[in-house]
């Protein structure tokens, strides 16, 4: 089972609750996973958690596939940097989105339960002026 890594500590938000945001959430700690170098480092990992039809628009506005995204952490698994307000919303039974903040850019992504483990089936990095402002 692939789980965040000790050092990450998420701001999570703390409201919204009645909003079902969720603080706590199975993909959270998949998607944290996913930031760490170790696992981008790690073809088998990284096969474990994106969606076989998994899609990324980045926050250059570049379309990804799921071989272009392995190919590339592979080849630059960098990232370990600050997560902020990281929060999950259950879509549907099943389905959730994830959001947070990093390095200047919103990220969403959706992740679906998959024969009883969460894989991550869409990606997006929305640059937010605002954001590298008040780093």
């Amino acid at each position: 089972m692939i789980s965040a890594p000790a050092h990450y500590t998420a701001a999570l938000t703390t409201s919204g609750a009645a909003f079902g945001i969720l603080m706590t959430h199975p993909a959270i700690e998949r998607e944290l996973a996913l930031l760490d170098p170790t696992t981008r480092a790690d073809a088998v990992a990284l096969d474990d958690l994106l969606h076989p039809d998994f899609a990324e628009v980045g926050a250059s506005g570049q379309a990804w596939t799921r071989q272009s995204v392995i190919a590339a952490l592979l080849a630059d698994p960098g990232c370990s940097q600050a997560v902020r307000e990281m929060a999950a919303v259950d879509l549907a039974d099943g389905v959730a989105l994830i959001t947070y903040q990093l390095l200047g850019v919103r990220r969403s992504s959706i992740w679906v339960r998959d024969s009883g483990q969460w894989r991550i089936r869409y990606h997006q990095g929305t640059p937010s002026t605002a954001m590298s402002e008040n780093r």
